[in-house]
């Protein structure tokens, strides 16, 4: 009943607040963009061709893969494929998201590539994930193909990410200031 949903909800909120995603905080906006900083952290170093097509479309992975990490790619790819990765999350930990992130975005490396503009970009690349069926493929390239991922290195990355957003943050509050003594 309504007591076993509840409770399945809340062992799922502490699971991904407490154990897979710490340095969040229970913060969900502030460990997003920090993920994201992430990926297009290791998209250069792992992807350097869609980066630099990235980077010559004045985008980056963070732009066309706003909702991946947010909706953990509920919203992404089909179910089937989802709760693949949801096994691998539960076992691996929170740089899977990373993992699979990296290998949707070399499974479309040429589309990428030979896209023209940001929208068509994100356009295409939703387009496709919304269609890919093939867990197995997808998950292969997130542990194979995508290279070593060590769990130090990632927290090292995530800790230079934090500081980046920090420091956006504080650059947003200080200008809000400035718009807000101007007005009074």
């Amino acid at each position: 009943g309504l007591h076993q949903e509840q409770e399945a909800f809340w062992t799922l909120a502490v699971l991904l607040e407490d154990k897979l995603f710490p340095y969040c905080g229970g913060q969900g906006a502030y460990g997003i963009k920090v993920e994201l900083r992430v990926l297009d952290m290791l998209v250069t170093k792992k992807l350097p061709k869609v980066a630099a097509h990235l980077t010559k479309l004045e985008s980056n992975a963070a732009a066309v893969s706003p909702g991946w990490f947010s909706s953990l790619f509920t919203t992404t790819l089909p179910a089937e494929v989802t709760a693949r990765i949801f096994d691998c999350l539960l076992l691996e930990g929170g740089k899977v998201l990373q993992r699979v992130g990296l290998a949707l975005l070399k499974h479309y490396e040429s589309s990428i590539c030979a896209a023209s503009h940001p929208a068509q970009l994100r356009k295409v690349l939703d387009s496709r994930a919304a269609r890919l069926y093939d867990a197995d493929a997808l998950l292969n390239t997130a542990f194979k193909g995508v290279g070593a991922m060590p769990t130090a290195a990632v927290q090292g990355l995530r800790s230079v990410a934090a500081a980046a957003v920090d420091e956006q943050i504080e650059e947003h509050r200080q200008h809000f200031e400035l718009i807000v003594c101007r007005t009074h």
